[in-house]
């Protein structure tokens, strides 16, 4: 079986070497726990493989988002493989205003993309901005949408959601149709911040029966031990 690594080494060891292709998968993040940053060293990964990568940003125009990438990947240039969009302009940093305002239809616009090309990778960096702008049933139906395109092409895709911004309901429905589910933890230990992630569900691989505990480094994130789940 073809599987996709996420340039996190101990978390590809875990996964008999990466996602399997065909999933879709759900990172659900407690704000600033540093999902986006896992979508960056996912995107820099498939790049430094040959693959072709789709990111797709609803929160802020690619040119931050670039800088962003480059605090953890320096080196990293953008080329025929790596796809931006964003859907934030730089003459209006607001997402609600730019969705009235312009004709561009973003929803329809992925829509679009998912049925007219083809990507090995493909990231949606947020799935909250969508929610809150468009009705949940559409929302849902590309989610759906998605999940039978990565399946067709053997590819993988990474959606972020963040934890506790929707409805409960909405969420336990993406996190039904979503073949693996992650789920990224923050929490202040006395002096210090630490950050874990868990497995939730993963289709067709042996689910990790461990809490991993991350770093968020000037190299992207770094695991550095296991922790078991009792």
């Amino acid at each position: 079986m073809k599987k996709f690594a996420t340039g996190i080494t101990v978390l590809d060891s875990c996964l008999g070497g990466g996602i399997p292709a065909g999933s879709l998968v759900l990172l659900i993040e407690k704000p600033g726990a540093g999902a986006e940053i896992i979508t960056f060293q996912f995107a820099v990964e498939g790049v430094k493989r040959g693959e072709s990568v789709l990111y797709i940003v609803t929160d802020e125009t690619s040119e931050n988002l670039m800088d962003h990438v480059k605090v953890y990947f320096p080196e990293f240039t953008t080329n025929e493989k790596f796809t931006l969009i964003s859907f934030i302009s730089n003459i209006t940093n607001d997402a609600r205003a730019f969705l009235r305002s312009s004709k561009h239809d973003p929803l329809g616009y992925i829509r679009k993309i998912l049925a007219t090309s083809k990507y090995d990778r493909i990231i949606i960096n947020n799935l909250n901005n969508l929610i809150r702008n468009y009705d949940e049933e559409e929302v849902i139906s590309l989610f759906e949408e998605l999940s039978r395109k990565v399946k067709n092409d053997e590819s993988v895709a990474i959606v972020i959601l963040v934890e506790g911004a929707v409805d409960s309901r909405i969420e336990n429905t993406l996190k039904s149709i979503a073949d693996g589910i992650f789920e990224l933890d923050i929490q202040e230990r006395e002096n210090e911040i630490q950050r874990r992630l868990k497995v939730i569900k993963l289709r067709r691989c042996m689910v990790p029966k461990n809490v991993f505990r991350y770093d968020i480094t000037e190299k992207g994130i770094r695991m550095e031990s296991l922790m078991r789940v009792i």
